[in-house]
């Protein structure tokens, strides 16, 4: 098992510093807005926070940080989630798995952005429930990032780190492996030497349940 661990970073490094020699960092920014809000009873992207939708002001703080292209991945009842954005300079992929969960969302949306950019270096993956997040905070993760180096720079709340977070190529084979509901939280445990935490204290609050509208009052 060591060997075989071994053997697919070092695969995976000589891969990513192939691809370093003639180009210039690349980052794509995965906005994940799929799913059903069956917990909420509603759709969360299209809550409305200071007089505009999650899914319009991510969006919006995405293009404002000037990272890279923005590809947003939509699922339950994409067609009117997507009249929120379509005067933005934003991609939409339509994720015909959404049901399957968050994984099938990443997995399916990388998949999108390495058959139009497959000289991707990094992707920023960012979820519609954290009305806070912004083009602030997504602008530090991709400073923190150094593309010679295999690196995973996630947010930090709550004790432990999560989404927002900037996840080299490096381990783009592992999150096409993701299936159901699985984020990429639970192959990053195994490379934790690899992460570099960007304090994020409103990063623990998202809009899950009717409780936590709250928080956009």
């Amino acid at each position: 098992m060591v060997k075989e661990i071994n053997s697919y970073k070092t695969n995976q490094l000589n891969k990513k510093y192939r691809a370093m020699l003639s180009n210039k960092t690349k980052i794509e920014l995965l906005i994940m807005a799929a799913g059903a809000s069956r917990r909420l009873g509603q759709p969360k992207q299209l809550l409305e926070y200071k007089g505009e939708s999650l899914i319009r002001r991510i969006s919006k703080e995405a293009l404002k940080a000037k990272i890279g292209n923005i590809t947003v991945v939509l699922g339950y009842d994409n067609k009117n989630i997507e009249k929120e954005i379509t005067d933005l300079k934003v991609n939409v992929f339509f994720n015909e798995e959404w049901e399957e969960g968050l994984g099938a969302s990443i997995r399916n949306g990388l998949k999108y952005i390495l058959d139009n950019k497959p000289d991707t270096n990094a992707i920023l993956l960012s979820m519609v429930d954290q009305p806070f997040v912004d083009a602030v905070h997504l602008k530090k993760l991709a400073n923190a990032y150094d593309a010679a180096r295999k690196m995973i720079i996630a947010s930090a709340y709550s004790g432990t780190f999560g989404v927002p977070v900037l996840i080299d190529s490096f381990y783009f084979d592992l999150l096409k492996e993701l299936k159901g509901d699985e984020g990429g939280k639970k192959i990053f445990v195994n490379y934790i030497k690899d992460i570099v935490e960007i304090p994020f204290i409103e990063g623990a609050i998202d809009i899950d349940e009717k409780k936590d509208l709250k928080t956009l009052e």
